[in-house]
């Protein structure tokens, strides 16, 4: 053979017992959203995308499928010996990221933390329970003070994590038993999540995903045309509607449990006066609101439940806009040359054309715009006096809404955690902790409704509509948006 040939011959057979190249790694998922979660502590912070993104590292009790029913999760089963007990036995072998096993006593420790803790934002969904306790390594009892047959709803949002994890200050190290461990988290730009290999439920179809922090709408729509983002989260209609002739992705709307609402200080002037409230309200055209500033992806609304939430009174109309009425309350009120105020939002949120209809009435408005982190810290530092927010009813049940933002601020009973302009109503607070005893649910649900008149009377809270959850997905990603709006990455997978 000549020695060309030979050589060449030597080259094949050594490049075919070879081994093959390493493959590159797996691209990871990205999902571009508002803000950094504002706390890597599960039980500190009940904000929505902060919790949507926790929700991939630690898991609960129970929780909700995409479907909105509810399901086990850590517990197996559970049953009720009587009326005010429920026993819960949790899944054998579930271990947390460190490789611990889950016990009960983690379990008992960790609703204790959530409804007793000075910083706990979620003391609301346990309001009802009298005592929790650890009866054998695998089973949970927990009591509460008069029958709730929504317990398991609520327990859907109360993380379980180690029960050494739970010092008296903030968890800095989430330890969680979910499908997703946290790899890194750097502030300002980005989370970093993988796989968990020994999730319970089997290792997810994406090793590692990452949440882009792109606090402007039209950034994070930039990040998913150009390929640096798989999803785009929380998008304006404008950003949405140019998706649609976009070859590279899809724009997918959901329907939604959140409701955009006016919060005022009810306790100082010029909001102490009813008449004021009412001229705000009045002055507002949410219809017109909603076919403009939104394209029609919302539902307009008088009361701070959407159709989708258990309590939603159909009976409850929008208010019809009466600018000469609105005026004239002003002026009764001792604003005869109208009103100047301040409001406070996140960046991102839509204020031109709600404060073109204010000003129609006299409401001279200045807009002020904060990153979630500032924004939300103002909030709870009771610094805002004026703001236009969203409110999820996480569970779809309109208790939500009112045991945690508008029953008066009460740690001893876990009541109006995320109360951040103090707004109370004592008549309000006795309902709601009556409500919460009502059993049968066609008269529950009645109940629930004439709650939502009593706010909607009062206008502490001004609810203005129900937004549709608007995002932007790559075409070779498989998932669909949630009711809830939570980003569960386990639920998520590239073709």
């Amino acid at each position: 053979m000549h020695r060309a040939q030979a050589l060449a011959a030597t080259a094949l057979l050594l490049v075919a017992c070879a081994p093959p190249p390493e493959p590159e790694p797996q691209r990871p998922l990205r999902i571009a959203v508002h803000s950094d979660p504002l706390s890597l502590d599960p039980h500190f912070k009940n904000e929505v995308l902060t919790y949507s993104i926790l929700g991939n590292v630690y898991e609960t009790l129970t929780d909700f499928g995409a479907n909105m029913r509810i399901r086990p999760a850590l517990a197996e089963r559970w049953e009720n010996p009587d009326d005010v007990t429920w026993r819960f036995v949790l899944r054998s072998g579930v271990r947390f990221h460190d490789g611990r096993e889950l016990t009960a006593d983690d379990v008992a420790a960790s609703l204790e933390r959530a409804r007793r803790h000075p910083q706990s934002n979620f003391s609301s969904y346990l309001v009802a329970v009298d005592e929790i306790r650890a009866v054998d390594p695998r089973t949970v009892e927990v009591t509460t003070h008069r029958p709730y047959p929504i317990l398991l709803n609520k327990l859907a949002f109360v993380a379980i994590v180690p029960q050494d994890e739970q010092a008296e200050g903030e968890i800095r190290r989430p330890i969680g038993t979910g499908p997703y461990r946290l790899a890194a988290f750097h502030p300002g730009d980005r989370v970093e999540l993988v796989a968990f290999e020994d999730y319970r439920a089997g290792r997810a179809a994406e090793s590692r995903i990452e949440f882009l922090t792109a606090t402007a709408p039209e950034e994070r729509l930039a990040l998913l045309l150009t390929g640096e983002a798989d999803i785009a989260h929380s998008l304006r209609p404008e950003e949405f509607e140019r998706l649609q002739t976009a070859p590279c992705c899809r724009s997918l709307a959901s329907d939604s449990l959140l409701v955009e609402y006016l919060s005022l200080r009810t306790s100082k002037p010029p909001f102490a006066d009813p008449r004021v409230r009412q001229a705000i309200d009045l002055a507002i055209d949410r219809r017109q609101l909603v076919e403009t500033a939104l394209r029609g992806y919302a539902e307009p609304l008088g009361q701070l439940a959407g159709i989708n939430v258990f309590g939603y009174d159909p009976e409850i109309e929008p208010p019809a806009r009466d600018l000469e009425r609105a005026r004239s309350l002003l002026a009764e009120a001792g604003y005869e040359d109208g009103l100047d105020l301040e409001i406070e939002f996140r960046l991102g949120r839509r204020f031109e054309a709600l404060g073109q209809q204010l000003a129609e009435a006299g409401i001279r408005v200045r807009p002020i715009a904060r990153p979630w982190s500032e924004m939300y810290r103002r909030l709870d530092d009771d610094e805002v006096d004026f703001y236009l927010g969203g409110v999820l009813a996480i569970t779809a049940d309109a208790s939500d809404i009112f045991d945690s933002i508008v029953h008066s601020r009460d740690p001893a009973k876990g009541y109006g955690q995320s109360n951040h302009l103090r707004y109370s109503n004592p008549e309000l607070d006795r309902w709601i902790e009556e409500s919460g005893r009502n059993l049968d649910m066609i008269d529950r649900r009645s109940t629930l409704q004439n709650g939502m008149r009593l706010v909607a009377e009062d206008r502490g809270f001004i609810a203005l509509y129900a937004p549709r959850g608007l995002y932007g997905v790559g075409r070779d990603v498989d998932w669909q948006p949630r009711i809830d709006a939570m980003l569960i990455a386990y639920e998520m997978r590239r073709r």
